[in-house]
């Protein structure tokens, strides 16, 4: 019988109580832990070190207050990004939060175990459900979770989740004000796999989406497909990194500068 995911005590071994104090409150050496057992142990589709950095160094040159990320994983691009997201904050005296969506609760587990060893917890939170349900809850609740605040933009949207879905939730968000006018959206694997749909919207000219949108409006009503907000205009770029297994892929990185 394999241990249970709720009873942490079930995988307790020895050399925990050696090895947690030495990269407690370091967010660069649990990521670095993370990268050992990725070469070392088991593959992870994390973001990795190479890529991350191309990310990390847009972070601190835009210096977002809010970071919303749809497919946390196993917390390591949150731990990153959220890191470096805390370091940017010490420029503009806002405290800064991270948001991940996950839909698996093992891995969210993870995540929350990671981040609070990481040190992170007062600005990584992670939330568990299908995405959807949980952008929606988002856009009702305000930004965090028991925040009775007026919902507002996220400074910044990462999308690591299923590629296919990428569009339709960029759209969603579009929808319900998670993403506006300021707002720089960032796309994982737009080389390999690749998607598109998606590259081909955020290029478009506001006529251009709303031309392609208008056949289905009055006829969705399911809420499971979205429009998105054609008047939104993005200037968007393509920046390639590394993968862990040294494979060349690349980004979307959607500056959001305007409505028309």
């Amino acid at each position: 019988m394999s241990p249970s995911i709720d009873s942490p005590a079930e995988y307790y071994k020895p050399e925990e109580d050696v090895f947690l104090p030495q990269i407690r409150n370091s967010p660069e050496a649990v990521l670095a832990a993370i990268d050992e057992f990725g070469r070392t142990r088991d593959f992870l589709m994390n973001v990795g070190p190479h890529k991350g950095k191309l990310i990390t160094d847009i972070i601190a040159t835009d210096q977002p207050t809010t970071i919303l990320e749809i497919g946390g994983y196993i917390g390591y691009s949150a731990i990153m990004f959220g890191h470096a997201l805390r370091k940017a904050s010490t420029a503009t005296g806002r405290h800064p939060r991270f948001l991940s969506l996950e839909m698996n609760p093992k891995f969210a587990a993870v995540s929350k175990a990671l981040v609070s060893i990481a040190g992170l917890d007062d600005i990584v939170e992670i939330r568990v459900g299908p995405c959807r349900a949980s952008l929606h809850s988002l856009a009702k609740g305000g930004k965090h979770s028991g925040s009775s605040e007026q919902q507002q933009p996220w400074d910044m949207l990462f999308l690591d989740h299923s590629k296919i879905s990428y569009l339709n939730d960029l759209k969603l968000c579009e929808e319900l004000g998670l993403v506006a006018p300021g707002s720089t959206v960032i796309a994982d694997d737009m080389k390999r796999p690749g998607n598109p749909w998606y590259s081909e919207y955020v290029r478009a000219s506001p006529g251009k989406k709303a031309e392609d949108c208008l056949p289905f409006k009055g006829c969705l009503s399911d809420g499971g497909i979205s429009l998105g907000n054609p008047g939104l205009v993005y200037e968007t770029m393509l920046v390639e990194g590394l993968e862990p297994t040294g494979l060349m892929v690349s980004f979307y990185c959607s500056f959001n500068f305007d409505h028309i």
